[in-house]
């Protein structure tokens, strides 16, 4: 039988086509391996799951609730040993493993416990709304949701525990299976995590980790018969994944890139402003699909903020955040992130922006850290402004009119958050709606990922469909349309076979019941002489 998955956290010298090594970004030292499933894994993994998903569907409310809260509870009582993985593979702080990870993640699981009782209840549909007269026809419909069944997700490593987690978490709650395929660079943390689940009592195989290369096991999921992929990554990758979906025509759902702008205007708490830049451009390194990566600020406050955004950026301490908790900063997923950062900013300056902080390897550290970089004078449609950045990159430019703001907003192939900040909230709700993003918040940012009772995604190419809240509870569910029919009449007047009669009734009826000056009561007679028995 396939390896699904437990943890080797013994270092290994040699790389073979069976294991991923995983060495610490932050240290360079290795931290562990585990074994690489094949494609030939993939077959009898998505049979396991559908067993599993059967009978998970059948249990009660009450029974998955106890299971779902033993894993939240599981969670809980691991929390050192969740950061730590987390932190060893993606070199970030222990603090914001804790925060913009696990704490995301429980979250999620809170609400996903929350809303399961509700998510199958029946729906009826008023079918009067359509103006036809089908309760006197003895006609009714309902929805009764069910699950979609077994749902792929494919998670990416910049937040290895709390996407797959939430991800996971809801499609629980709506009645499937999960097979993850974690990113690479990140398998330990989604293999911790399925160890977590299964101490809380996790069903066998209703969640299943299978590690290896996109381009083999990933491919192999994705043109398998799963029901519902969700991707998480970059817009490149993205396609791809719709590409070999479309074979089957599954259905994803996306959550790609993003290049967030935070409008500032000029009656902001620019204290508050600020602080929030600061960490709203570089949580996580800037290693965010919904960091903050264009600063617009109105420019009779420009010379002000940029001076309290830059003394706060170089106050920020850089390093291995597991020892020393007060580092802020950690570092890059990998070597050619380092190398990606070094060329964008090169680019940046040859485009014509000028570096205000960092722009360079930090020199002092081992491992593969970037120092936190601002950039002014960049051309609104340079690479550094249009192009998403993956790394401590963001530029600050100035506007001179609130429609400019939202213009240059606007004026991006991504849409997926964004912020206005001011202190006069009526304005800030209307500046909001008129930014084109998935999610805009009003004097705070990024965030909002951790608030899953709302929805989660955007649009362009920050990609489609939401995860989170009812909506992503909609892309995990199937609405179910039942309709019934009392049998009070012997046929309907659109059944074979057709006769000029028929045509002719129809025609009245349809005179009488829609027409503007048409009489309802006769129209109910009509109906009632073309369907009697």
């Amino acid at each position: 039988m396939f390896q699904n998955h437990s943890l080797d956290m013994q270092s290994s010298t040699e790389v073979g086509e069976e294991y991923i090594i995983k060495v610490n970004p932050a240290t360079l030292e290795e931290f562990g391996k585990i074994k690489c499933n094949v494609t030939d894994d993939i077959p009898l993994a998505l049979q396991n799951a559908r067993i599993a998903q059967n009978e998970w569907m059948k249990r009660s409310y009450n029974d998955k609730a106890v299971i779902m809260n033993n894993i939240q509870e599981a969670v809980v009582s691991n929390i050192e040993d969740i950061a730590r993985t987390i932190c060893g593979e993606t070199g970030k702080p222990k603090s914001e493993a804790i925060s913009t990870d696990i704490f995301a993640a429980l979250s999620a699981g809170e609400y996903a416990n929350s809303k399961m009782s509700e998510l199958f209840k029946r729906e009826k549909i008023n079918l009067e709304d359509m103006q036809f007269p089908m309760k006197l026809a003895g006609r009714s419909s309902y929805i009764a949701p069910r699950p979609v069944g077994v749902v792929a997700v494919i998670s990416p490593w910049n937040y290895p525990f709390g996407i797959p987690y939430s991800q996971t978490i809801m499609a629980l709650a709506a009645g499937n299976a999960v097979i993850i395929k974690p990113s690479s660079d990140t398998p330990l943390t989604a293999a911790k995590m399925l160890e977590i689940m299964k101490k809380g009592g996790l069903p066998d195989n209703l969640v299943q980790v299978l590690v290896g290369p996109g381009r083999t096991v990933g491919d192999a999921i994705l043109t398998s018969d799963v029901d519902r992929i969700i991707f998480t990554g970059s817009g490149s990758v993205g396609r791809r994944v719709m590409s070999q979906a479309s074979q089957r025509l599954t259905p994803v759902t996306l959550e790609l890139g993003g290049k967030d702008p935070m409008i500032i205007l000029k009656d902001a708490d620019l204290d508050r402003a600020s602080s929030a830049a600061v960490w709203g451009s570089f949580v996580n390194s800037g290693q965010t699909c919904v960091c903050v990566k264009r600063i617009y600020v109105d420019e009779s406050i420009f010379e002000q903020f940029l001076e309290m955004f830059k003394n706060k950026t170089l106050m920020l301490k850089q390093g291995w955040g597991w020892d020393d908790q007060n580092i802020s900063l950690g570092s890059l997923i990998n070597e050619a992130a380092l190398h990606d950062m070094e060329e964008h900013v090169r680019k940046a300056v040859d485009e014509g922006a000028k570096i205000v902080t960092g722009g360079k390897k930090n020199p002092d550290l081992n491992g593969y850290y970037f120092e936190p970089t601002i950039l002014i004078d960049t051309p609104q449609n340079s690479s550094a402004v249009q192009d998403e950045i993956f790394g401590p990159i963001v530029t600050v430019m100035k506007f001179s009119s609130e429609d400019e703001a939202i213009t240059l907003a606007n004026d991006c192939k991504y849409a997926l958050s964004g912020s206005v900040w001011t202190s006069n909230i009526t304005k800030g709700k209307v500046m909001a709606e008129l930014v084109s993003s998935g999610t805009v918040a009003v004097n705070n940012l990024l965030y909002t990922y951790g608030l899953t009772a709302t929805p989660w995604g955007g649009s362009k190419e920050s990609g489609f469909g939401r995860t989170h809240g009812r909506f992503g509870f909609e892309e995990l569910t199937e609405p179910h349309h039942i309709h019934i029919d009392k049998g009070k009449y012997a046929e309907d007047p659109w059944w074979f076979p057709y006769t000029s009669e028929k045509s002719e009734s129809l025609e009245n009826f349809m005179n009488l019941f829609y027409s503007q000056d048409g009489s309802p009561i006769k129209s109910l007679l009509q109906l009632h002489k073309m369907m009697k028995k």
